[in-house]
């Protein structure tokens, strides 16, 4: 079972994941963001979005593939998911490709997903995340709309440590 672990960009997520990890738990990082750091570490087109339908569908089959490679009574952290690409879509004015509504609706993680929120005192910028505070707060709301939409319920996590973010997911889980 994959955990969706969720919210707009620079609100803790990969933290989060990154401490999940070092439990021993299988986790899929964020693909965009390594697509588009490995492209502006190679100088190629960074920032620059006429290969958006490539894009879509690289990071989609990277998120499918890590779901399918975990058995089913497993439990598993995924940073973002396919929802997330309808929220972006939505943010960016652009109707979701057929290509992604199909796999939302056919790649199911589990029920609940957990939710960074909004956290002005850790968000930072950087070469990736160029957006303001306030567009990533945008973007989150886009992110809590596609996963409502499409039938999860979403946990907000604590504005709290990472170590106690941890906790509350595993606590919630049983564990």
């Amino acid at each position: 079972m994959v955990y969706v672990i969720t919210g707009g960009p620079g609100f803790g997520k990969t933290t989060v994941l990154n401490y999940l990890e070092e439990k021993g738990f299988p986790v899929c990082a964020e693909s965009a963001r390594e697509i588009l750091a490995s492209m502006s570490r190679d100088n190629k087109i960074a920032g620059k979005m006429e290969f958006f339908g490539d894009f879509e569908k690289i990071i989609a089959l990277k998120r499918i593939n890590f779901l399918h490679s975990t058995g089913a009574n497993s439990i598993a952290f995924s940073d973002r998911g396919l929802p997330d690409q309808v929220a972006y879509s939505w943010y960016k004015n652009k109707i979701p490709s057929g290509f992604i509504e199909e796999k939302v609706v056919a790649e199911r993680y589990a029920k609940y997903v957990f939710v960074a929120p909004p956290w002005k005192e850790i968000y930072v910028q950087d070469e990736i995340r160029k957006e303001s505070f306030e567009e990533a707060s945008l973007i989150h709301s886009y992110i809590i709309k596609s996963y409502h939409e499409y039938g999860y319920e979403t946990v907000e996590l604590p504005l709290t440590t990472p170590e106690m973010r941890v906790r509350f997911i595993l606590n919630f889980l049983g564990m």
